[in-house]
């Protein structure tokens, strides 16, 4: 069986899962290939699996340095070279509607495009302490809305401590007294040091709640003949240079993680 190469430099593995090129194709069976990529689960990602490993390739420079990818390697000892199987797909249906995502070793994504307009989709990616960072969205006419795992504590506004309090209380009394000197409010976010006269008032345009309205797309008059869609998926080899001790070190915290939730 063949392997080829696809887009930007991205050797496909044709030896697993399913490889699917598609292009020009109807907006019906388009839909049929956006749908079966969300029953694979648009918000449910699951990293690359990994396929092997082995010690770094013996390569050498001109000066006899190890040399791995262009990278000089002074205790190639301490590194091995991982493999994982990855994964892409991206398909629109010609009318608006699209999904992609992909999955690597430590991150993935999904998002999908529906007929009404609304964008929705998930990513996640582990942080270097070895917890997962995992975020759902969604952003349709009311605006972007985003929900993830981050505990409740870093999710709180910003606390102004009491040296900040004390500083910005001494600025604004500062600007207040020069404001006062030069007969008029240099700044009009102090409400305190302005007078009535001048004051900005908001219209009612600025102060009701934006809803955003997205007009029907229109095809320009060089766009012709019927609208067509595509879709690609498929999977492809990563190695990966890995530091033996860091690696160790992630994979302690991240037993930790997991065994605290």
């Amino acid at each position: 069986m063949k392997c080829f190469i696809l887009a930007a430099f991205l050797l496909v593995s044709c030896a697993s899962a399913e490889n699917i090129f598609k292009i020009n194709i109807t907006p019906e069976e388009a839909q049929q290939y956006l749908n079966s990529a969300q029953l694979r689960g648009v918000n449910e990602i699951e990293y690359a699996p990994k396929t092997g490993e082995n010690p770094l390739p013996e390569a050498r420079n001109e000066k006899g340095e190890f040399v791995y990818m262009g990278r000089v390697i002074e205790h190639p000892e301490d590194y091995v070279e991982e493999h994982y199987d990855a994964h892409q797909y991206h398909g629109q249906d010609g009318l608006g509607q699209y999904v992609y995502g992909y999955k690597d070793w430590n991150q993935g994504k999904n998002e999908k495009r529906d007929e009404a307009g609304t964008v929705s989709g998930s990513y996640k990616y582990v942080q270097p302490h070895g917890r997962d960072f995992i975020a759902k969205y969604y952003a349709d006419k009311t605006g972007f809305h985003v929900e993830d795992n981050r505990p409740a504590h870093l999710k709180l506004p910003a606390t102004k401590t009491p040296a900040v309090l004390k500083a910005e209380e001494e600025h604004f009394r500062l600007w207040g007294e020069l404001a006062a000197a030069a007969g008029h409010n240099p700044d009009p976010f102090a409400p305190e040091y302005q007078t009535g006269e001048g004051a900005y008032q908001p219209s009612e345009t600025e102060t009701r709640e934006y809803v955003h309205d997205e007009k029907p797309y229109v095809p320009g008059p060089e766009e012709t003949g019927e609208p067509k869609g595509f879709f690609y998926a498929f999977d492809y080899n990563v190695p990966l240079l890995r530091n033996k001790a860091e690696r160790e070190e992630l994979e302690r915290l991240r037993a930790i993680n997991n065994k605290d939730e």
